[in-house]
Protein backbone atom coordinates (compact mmCIF):
# COMPACT_ATOMS: atom_id res chain seq x y z
CA UNK A 1 0.00 0.00 0.00
CA UNK A 2 1.54 3.29 -1.14
CA UNK A 3 1.37 6.33 1.12
CA UNK A 4 2.86 9.82 1.18
CA UNK A 5 5.05 10.89 4.09
CA UNK A 6 3.46 13.70 6.10
CA UNK A 7 6.85 15.41 6.52
CA UNK A 8 8.89 14.96 3.33
CA UNK A 9 6.07 13.96 0.91
CA UNK A 10 8.02 10.89 -0.19
CA UNK A 11 5.96 7.86 -1.20
CA UNK A 12 6.50 4.73 0.87
CA UNK A 13 4.95 1.31 1.49
CA UNK A 14 2.95 1.22 4.71
CA UNK A 15 3.68 -1.65 7.07
CA UNK A 16 0.80 -0.62 9.33
CA UNK A 17 -2.39 1.19 8.31
CA UNK A 18 -1.79 4.09 10.71
CA UNK A 19 1.75 5.00 9.57
CA UNK A 20 2.00 8.61 8.36
CA UNK A 21 5.79 8.99 8.11
CA UNK A 22 8.26 7.16 5.88
CA UNK A 23 10.93 6.95 8.60
CA UNK A 24 11.70 7.63 12.25
CA UNK A 25 13.85 10.59 11.19
CA UNK A 26 10.93 12.26 9.38
CA UNK A 27 8.66 11.62 12.33
CA UNK A 28 11.19 13.21 14.70
CA UNK A 29 11.69 16.23 12.42
CA UNK A 30 7.94 16.72 12.14
CA UNK A 31 7.62 16.63 15.95
CA UNK A 32 10.37 19.19 16.38
CA UNK A 33 8.84 21.50 13.77
CA UNK A 34 5.43 21.31 15.47
CA UNK A 35 6.52 21.30 19.09
CA UNK A 36 4.82 24.63 19.93
CA UNK A 37 1.34 23.35 19.04
CA UNK A 38 1.02 21.02 22.05
CA UNK A 39 -0.77 22.28 25.16
CA UNK A 40 0.64 20.70 28.33
CA UNK A 41 -1.21 20.37 31.67
CA UNK A 42 -0.45 23.27 33.99
CA UNK A 43 -1.14 21.39 37.21
CA UNK A 44 -1.41 17.93 38.70
CA UNK A 45 -4.74 16.16 38.24
CA UNK A 46 -6.44 12.81 38.70
CA UNK A 47 -6.44 12.41 34.90
CA UNK A 48 -2.67 12.84 34.76
CA UNK A 49 -2.26 10.44 37.68
CA UNK A 50 -4.41 7.83 35.90
CA UNK A 51 -2.24 8.18 32.78
CA UNK A 52 0.81 7.63 34.99
CA UNK A 53 -0.80 4.40 36.23
CA UNK A 54 -1.46 3.30 32.65
CA UNK A 55 2.13 4.05 31.62
CA UNK A 56 3.51 2.32 34.72
CA UNK A 57 1.48 -0.75 33.81
CA UNK A 58 1.87 -0.98 30.05
CA UNK A 59 3.71 2.04 28.69
CA UNK A 60 7.04 3.48 27.67
CA UNK A 61 8.53 6.95 27.32
CA UNK A 62 11.50 7.52 25.01
CA UNK A 63 13.11 10.73 23.75
CA UNK A 64 10.51 11.35 21.05
CA UNK A 65 7.63 8.94 21.68
CA UNK A 66 5.27 7.93 24.48
CA UNK A 67 3.54 4.60 23.93
CA UNK A 68 0.82 2.52 25.59
CA UNK A 69 0.56 -1.17 24.73
CA UNK A 70 -2.84 -2.84 25.11
CA UNK A 71 -4.45 -6.13 24.14
CA UNK A 72 -6.09 -5.51 20.76
CA UNK A 73 -9.04 -7.83 21.57
CA UNK A 74 -9.52 -7.89 25.35
CA UNK A 75 -9.01 -4.11 25.65
CA UNK A 76 -10.92 -3.14 22.51
CA UNK A 77 -13.48 -1.13 24.50
CA UNK A 78 -10.77 0.44 26.67
CA UNK A 79 -8.56 1.73 23.83
CA UNK A 80 -10.86 4.66 22.88
CA UNK A 81 -10.93 5.79 26.52
CA UNK A 82 -7.13 5.85 26.78
CA UNK A 83 -6.81 7.69 23.46
CA UNK A 84 -9.36 10.30 24.60
CA UNK A 85 -7.61 10.69 27.96
CA UNK A 86 -4.29 11.37 26.20
CA UNK A 87 -5.85 13.82 23.73
CA UNK A 88 -7.59 15.72 26.52
CA UNK A 89 -4.40 15.98 28.58
CA UNK A 90 -2.13 16.97 25.67
CA UNK A 91 -4.22 19.01 23.26
CA UNK A 92 -2.60 19.20 19.85
CA UNK A 93 -0.23 16.25 20.31
CA UNK A 94 -0.35 13.70 17.45
CA UNK A 95 -1.87 10.47 18.81
CA UNK A 96 -1.94 7.43 16.53
CA UNK A 97 -3.17 3.87 16.96
CA UNK A 98 -1.24 0.99 15.40
CA UNK A 99 -2.98 -2.36 15.23
CA UNK A 100 -0.48 -5.24 15.37
CA UNK A 101 -2.33 -8.53 14.89
CA UNK A 102 0.85 -10.62 14.79
CA UNK A 103 1.74 -9.42 18.30
CA UNK A 104 -1.85 -9.32 19.56
CA UNK A 105 -1.43 -5.70 20.61
CA UNK A 106 -2.82 -2.26 19.90
CA UNK A 107 -0.19 0.46 20.28
CA UNK A 108 -1.16 4.03 21.12
CA UNK A 109 1.64 6.45 20.32
CA UNK A 110 2.06 10.12 21.28
CA UNK A 111 4.51 11.61 18.78
CA UNK A 112 5.73 14.62 20.72
CA UNK A 113 9.08 15.38 22.29
CA UNK A 114 7.37 18.02 24.43
CA UNK A 115 5.10 15.39 25.96
CA UNK A 116 8.04 13.07 26.63
CA UNK A 117 10.00 15.88 28.29
CA UNK A 118 6.94 16.90 30.30
CA UNK A 119 6.34 13.38 31.64
CA UNK A 120 9.95 13.18 32.77
CA UNK A 121 9.63 16.55 34.52
CA UNK A 122 6.58 15.12 36.28
CA UNK A 123 8.93 12.38 37.59
CA UNK A 124 8.02 9.53 35.27
CA UNK A 125 11.09 7.28 35.26
CA UNK A 126 10.76 4.70 32.44
CA UNK A 127 13.48 2.46 33.89
CA UNK A 128 12.96 2.45 37.66
CA UNK A 129 9.20 3.16 37.50
CA UNK A 130 8.86 4.54 40.98
CA UNK A 131 5.70 6.43 41.90
CA UNK A 132 6.20 10.24 42.15
CA UNK A 133 5.70 11.95 45.50
CA UNK A 134 2.98 14.24 44.09
CA UNK A 135 0.87 11.13 43.54
CA UNK A 136 1.61 9.44 46.87
CA UNK A 137 0.78 12.57 48.90
CA UNK A 138 -2.72 12.94 47.45
CA UNK A 139 -5.42 10.29 48.00
CA UNK A 140 -7.35 11.13 44.82
CA UNK A 141 -4.17 10.94 42.71
CA UNK A 142 -3.14 7.69 44.42
CA UNK A 143 -6.50 6.07 43.65
CA UNK A 144 -6.36 7.25 40.04
CA UNK A 145 -2.89 5.74 39.64
CA UNK A 146 -4.03 2.45 41.19
CA UNK A 147 -6.95 2.46 38.75
CA UNK A 148 -4.61 2.95 35.78
CA UNK A 149 -2.33 0.11 36.92
CA UNK A 150 -5.21 -2.31 37.57
CA UNK A 151 -6.88 -1.44 34.25
CA UNK A 152 -3.75 -2.33 32.28
CA UNK A 153 -2.17 -5.08 34.40
CA UNK A 154 -5.21 -6.42 36.22
CA UNK A 155 -7.35 -9.51 35.72
CA UNK A 156 -10.41 -11.03 37.39
CA UNK A 157 -10.66 -14.76 38.00
CA UNK A 158 -12.25 -17.40 40.18
CA UNK A 159 -10.20 -19.47 42.62
CA UNK A 160 -10.99 -22.69 44.46
CA UNK A 161 -10.19 -23.30 48.11
CA UNK A 162 -10.59 -26.74 49.60
CA UNK A 163 -11.89 -26.50 53.17
CA UNK A 164 -12.42 -29.20 55.77
CA UNK A 165 -16.01 -29.93 54.78
CA UNK A 166 -16.34 -28.53 51.25
CA UNK A 167 -14.72 -26.58 48.47
CA UNK A 168 -15.13 -22.81 48.25
CA UNK A 169 -15.28 -20.69 45.12
CA UNK A 170 -14.14 -17.10 45.47
CA UNK A 171 -13.39 -14.14 43.25
CA UNK A 172 -9.91 -12.68 42.90
CA UNK A 173 -8.73 -9.37 41.44
CA UNK A 174 -5.06 -9.67 40.49
CA UNK A 175 -2.32 -7.34 39.30
CA UNK A 176 0.76 -8.92 37.75
CA UNK A 177 3.93 -6.86 37.49
CA UNK A 178 7.58 -7.65 38.18
CA UNK A 179 8.54 -4.14 39.25
CA UNK A 180 9.06 -4.02 43.03
CA UNK A 181 8.35 -0.28 43.23
CA UNK A 182 4.91 -0.75 41.67
CA UNK A 183 4.03 -3.75 43.84
CA UNK A 184 5.17 -1.98 47.00
CA UNK A 185 3.12 1.09 46.11
CA UNK A 186 0.00 -0.99 45.44
CA UNK A 187 0.27 -3.04 48.62
CA UNK A 188 1.01 -0.06 50.87
CA UNK A 189 -1.66 2.19 49.32
CA UNK A 190 -4.40 -0.45 49.35
CA UNK A 191 -3.71 -1.21 53.01
CA UNK A 192 -3.75 2.49 53.82
CA UNK A 193 -7.21 2.74 52.27
CA UNK A 194 -8.43 -0.17 54.39
CA UNK A 195 -8.18 -3.04 51.90
CA UNK A 196 -6.64 -6.43 52.64
CA UNK A 197 -4.40 -7.27 49.68
CA UNK A 198 -2.26 -10.39 49.67
CA UNK A 199 1.12 -10.91 48.03
CA UNK A 200 2.30 -14.51 47.85
CA UNK A 201 4.70 -14.13 44.93
CA UNK A 202 7.28 -11.64 43.67
CA UNK A 203 5.04 -10.38 40.86
CA UNK A 204 1.39 -10.50 41.99
CA UNK A 205 -0.91 -8.47 44.23
CA UNK A 206 -4.31 -9.99 45.01
CA UNK A 207 -7.60 -8.63 46.31
CA UNK A 208 -9.59 -11.73 47.23
CA UNK A 209 -12.06 -10.46 49.83
CA UNK A 210 -15.55 -10.15 48.32
CA UNK A 211 -16.32 -6.92 50.19
CA UNK A 212 -12.95 -5.46 49.22
CA UNK A 213 -13.61 -6.12 45.52
CA UNK A 214 -17.06 -4.55 45.74
CA UNK A 215 -15.61 -1.55 47.57
CA UNK A 216 -12.74 -1.31 45.07
CA UNK A 217 -15.17 -1.00 42.17
CA UNK A 218 -17.18 1.63 44.05
CA UNK A 219 -14.36 3.75 45.53
CA UNK A 220 -11.44 3.36 43.09
CA UNK A 221 -13.33 2.14 40.06
CA UNK A 222 -12.25 1.04 36.62
CA UNK A 223 -12.14 2.78 33.25
CA UNK A 224 -11.68 -0.55 31.50
CA UNK A 225 -15.04 -2.16 30.58
CA UNK A 226 -13.33 -5.57 30.58
CA UNK A 227 -12.58 -5.33 34.31
CA UNK A 228 -16.05 -4.00 35.18
CA UNK A 229 -17.80 -6.69 33.13
CA UNK A 230 -15.83 -9.52 34.69
CA UNK A 231 -16.41 -8.29 38.24
CA UNK A 232 -20.13 -7.86 37.66
CA UNK A 233 -20.59 -11.17 35.82
CA UNK A 234 -18.69 -13.09 38.46
CA UNK A 235 -20.73 -11.29 41.13
CA UNK A 236 -23.95 -12.55 39.57
CA UNK A 237 -22.64 -16.11 39.19
CA UNK A 238 -21.35 -16.12 42.73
Amino acid sequence: MQATCKFCSKQFIKRYTKHVFCSLACSNRFNLNHKNTVELPRSYSSELAELFGILLGDGSVTKYFTKVYLNRIADADYIPYVKRLISDLFTGAPVTLQDKPYAGTAELQISSKDVCDYLRRMEFNPKQRYIPTWIQRNDAFTKATIRGIFDTEGSVGMKYFSGVNRKYLYKQLTVTNKNKNILKFLEYSLRRFGYKPTKNSCKNIYISNKKDIQRYLKEIGSSNPKIVRKIEIEEIDN
